[in-house]
This record gives structure tokens, sequence and C-alpha cells, in this order.
């Protein structure tokens, strides 16, 4: 039986929109909650990183070893007892530790973390695990709504699920996970560790935001699409069942090409191909004309919009990157810091247990007299012989990186070139230190001294790095005694 024209205009728009609509909200809905979760996932990211930089590890360490004393000599009553009277008892046994320093110092440097940064909660955690339980313990939580107190144990199913992504590599904690969970909804959480100055995990920072609201956000846009899918389409479809002549035959053809074609070249994104059309009617084709073309424009206005979450998604990723320089840099200097050594020295001697490297070597760089330089004229003017010492060490160890590891101190990681000069650049150095001292021309804060030494790995003598780093200390303060000696005389 042959269709008419009326039937299988009718039949074409219902298909065409029906398509349409159904892409359109696929495509929308894996869209924009993958933009959200890679969003979430930096935003945990970053706000970890920074906390565990910026924390004191010293007093996380001494913290943490006051509530493993106390939980491991107490029966253990885990976060699932909240509220309980034997939860009450054991929480108690910590109750002394709210006021040490070490505690409301942690809390504090927390609290400038997360108040800066869009996270629900950032706190610290240890975890104790075993093949007979997975406990992660609390030892910080700068959560402002409901904090979970000093000791509590967690110990939910997915303390497991942690403990073994953990366990995959604890030297770098746990990278942002999205779960939903029975207590907390849809949260977004990791795990960063915490090193103390040899480079050891003592605990890890970690870091909650609930997607909760967000969740609920993208389930009512769905909604929202798939209504509006569903206007367009019955509205194209009812309008398709008035045209009865053949009159509008070829309007229908131009139309049906349009629709059939719009992703044929496989571009996305913001389009034309309606409003390009020039077709004239001020009867249902006409309607059916401006449907479309405000469908189009519907569509534009979306990509638009994903368009702008892509360009703010590249904008929390520059924040994070400038946020991570922040936590590896030097203030006052520029140049690297301690945390970032601390970094650096565990590369160098990855690398040189690999066999990539040869050798490697540490040099120790430390200002003199700064103490008389700001009791005489001012920390501002200590601050200025500080970096004027600085800027030397990276004129002379140009190829070397250097790092601020106190007021005064200084490293340079030796490799290659560096390594193999080092006497000529220490000498060097010293020539330029003593150019400064000499010139009357500089003012007395610019006429600085400093005292240098180092250190090359001897397999027959070093175990670890800290040694190597210990000898150029001892060598630069002997370097030190020897030029207050010359000083004097």
């Amino acid at each position: 039986m042959k269709h008419s024209i009326r039937k299988k205009f009718a039949l074409l728009i219902f298909l065409t929109t029906a398509l349409l609509g159904a892409f359109l909200i696929v495509v929308s809905t894996v869209v924009v909650r993958s933009v959200a979760d890679v969003m979430f996932k930096e935003s945990a990211d970053s706000a970890s990183y920074v906390a565990a930089a910026n924390v004191d590890p010293d007093e996380v360490k001494i913290l943490r070893d006051k509530v493993l004393e106390i939980y491991r000599g107490s029966t253990k009553i885990t976060s699932s007892e909240w509220g309980s009277e034997a939860f009450e008892e054991y929480q108690a046994l910590y109750k002394s530790l709210y006021d040490t320093k070490e505690y409301k110092d942690v809390l504090h440097d927390l609290k400038v973390v997360q108040d800066g940064s869009n996270v629900s909660c950032i706190y610290i955690l240890y975890p104790e695990l075993s093949e007979d339980r997975n406990d992660f313990i609390y030892l910080v939580d700068a959560d402002n709504a409901d904090p979970c107190p000093i000791g509590c144990i967690d110990s939910y199913e997915w303390a497991d699920e942690w403990a073994a992504m953990l366990a995959e590599n604890p030297e770098n904690g746990m990278d942002p996970t999205i779960t939903k969970t029975e207590e907390y909804g849809w949260l977004v959480s990791n795990m960063r560790p915490i090193k103390d100055e040899n480079n050891e995990t003592i605990a890890y920072t970690a870091t909650d935001i609930s997607m909760n609201e967000v969740r609920r956000m993208q389930n009512s846009f769905t909604v929202a699409l798939i209504l509006v899918a569903i206007v367009i389409h019955v509205l194209s479809y009812l309008i398709s069942t008035l045209i009865l002549n053949s009159t509008i035959v070829k309007p229908i053809k131009v139309l049906s090409e349009t629709a059939q074609n719009y992703w044929a070249d496989g571009k996305s994104g913001v389009r034309d191909d309606f409003a390009k059309l020039t077709i004239k009617s001020s009867d249902e084709i006409g309607v059916l004309t401006e449907s479309m073309k405000k469908m189009e424009s519907d569509i534009n206005k979306y990509f638009s919009g994903l368009e702008a979450t892509r360009q703010e998604l590249g904008a929390v990723r520059e924040e994070s990157r400038v946020i991570r320089e922040m936590a590896n840099s030097d203030a006052l200097t520029g140049v690297r810091n301690k945390y970032s050594y601390n970094k650096e020295i565990e590369g160098v001697t990855r690398a040189y247990a690999k066999g990539k490297l040869k050798s490697y070597g540490i040099a120790m760089i430390d200002l003199n007299y700064l103490k008389e330089i700001n009791d005489t004229y001012g920390h501002d003017k200590g601050d200025l012989a500080i970096k004027t010492v600085c800027n030397i060490a990276c004129e002379v160890f140009e190829h070397s990186p250097v790092f601020r590891i106190g007021g005064d101190e200084f490293v340079i990681v030796l490799v290659n070139g560096d390594l193999n000069n080092i006497d000529a650049l220490v000498a060097k150095f010293n020539k330029l230190l003593s150019e400064h001292e000499e010139n009357t021309a500089l003012e007395p804060w610019q006429r600085v001294s400093a005292a240098i030494g180092y250190a090359v790995y001897d397999l027959g003598i070093d175990r670890t790095a800290e040694d190597v780093f210990e000898r150029a200390d001892s060598n630069m303060y002997a370097d030190k005694a020897s030029k207050k000696r010359n000083h004097k005389n």
C-alpha cells in the first residue's frame, strides 16, 4: 500500500527529530558528567597536594605517634558505633590531644587550605593495614560542620577498597576516586602523602568533595533535555500532519535533506545549516522551518555552554598548575624549596640505582654573618644578602638545580657536567664572593661572605643520599670555620 506525502513527511520528521533529540541527550549527559568529574577530581587533588605541602611534617609525626600509642593500647571502637556509650568512652581517651600545640597548628594549616579551596573537608589519616582489618585513623579533620574526632576509626566497606588502592602505590597515595556511599552519597576523594625530611611517608592528607548537588543538577538537566526533545518532537510531528498538497513537496524535500545531512560531514558544535535556509512561507511549512531553526539555536546555545565549561576547566587546570608551582618554590628567592629538594634527590637516587647516572653529588652553601647583618641593618637587608648569595649560586651552577632549604642554607644537586667540574665551580663561586666582599662600592649587606662544601656519592661509605648530604654539610662547616679564621686575621 502506497503512503501519502503527508504520512511520509510526518514519518521523516518524526524519525529525524527523535534521532537528533536522542543524540543530544546522550552526548550532553556524557559530556557534562565527564567535565564535572574531571573538574572535581582536579580540585580535590590540588587541595590534597597543597595541604600536604602546607603542614609541618614534624608536628604531624608527633601527633600521629601519640594517637597510635592510644589506638594500639585500647579496645578499638569504629565509627560504625558512632554515638554509642562505648564509642564515647573510646573517644575520651584522645581528649587531651585537642589541647596540644601540634594538633592546633596542623588544624590551622588545614583550615587555611580548606578555606581557600572549593572542597567539603580536608583531613589527615593514618592507615593501619593488616590481613585481619584495615583501619583509617583520623589525626586531624578540618571539616567545619561535622568533623571526625581524633582517633576516630573508619572501617566501612570502602575502607578495604581504599586500602587496596593505597597498597598499589603507598608512596604516591590514592588518586581521586568518585564513589557513592550510604553515609555521604556521591563523593570524590583522594589521599596524598605527607613526607618527613627523610622522604618517608608519615601520614596522608585526604580531601572530600560532595557531588550530591552536582549529580542532582545533572539528573534534572537530563530530564529537562528529554522534555524539550519530546516537545520539539511532538511539535514537529503535528506540523507535518497539516501539510496536505503538492505545493509543499519542494520545501519538505529541502527540510528533509537538511535534517538527513545535518551530521553527515562529521562536524560537531555550533552549526547554521537550518539558519541558512531561505524558505519563505506563512503556512505550516514556515512554522516547521522556524521550529527547526529554533532547535538548531538551542543546540548551538548548549554547545556554546559546553565550550564555556571547557574554558573554565582550562582555567582550573592553570590554577592547579600555579598552586603546584607555589608549593615547590621558595617565596623569597624564587628558587625551589626543601619540599622540591626532597623530590629531586629521590629522583636522582632512583636514576643512579637504575644505572642512568654514573654518580651524583651534593653541594651546601651557607651565608656567613647573617645575624650581624640582621642586627645591624635590619631583616630586610638580611633578606637582600640571602638573595645576593642565591643569585651568585645560580650564576655559577647554571646547569644544576639550586634549592633553599633553610633561612640562609642552599643545596645544589650535582650530576653530569657540573659534577665533573665541581672544583672549578667552587673556585669560581669563591672568586665571585671575594669580588663582592672587596667591592667598596657595594652596600655592606651586598658584600656577602658564604661557606661552601660538597661531597660526591661514595659506594664504600655512603648508604643513602642523606649520608652524602651530611658529608657535604660537614665540609661546608669546615670551610665556614676556615673563612672566619682568615677574616679575623
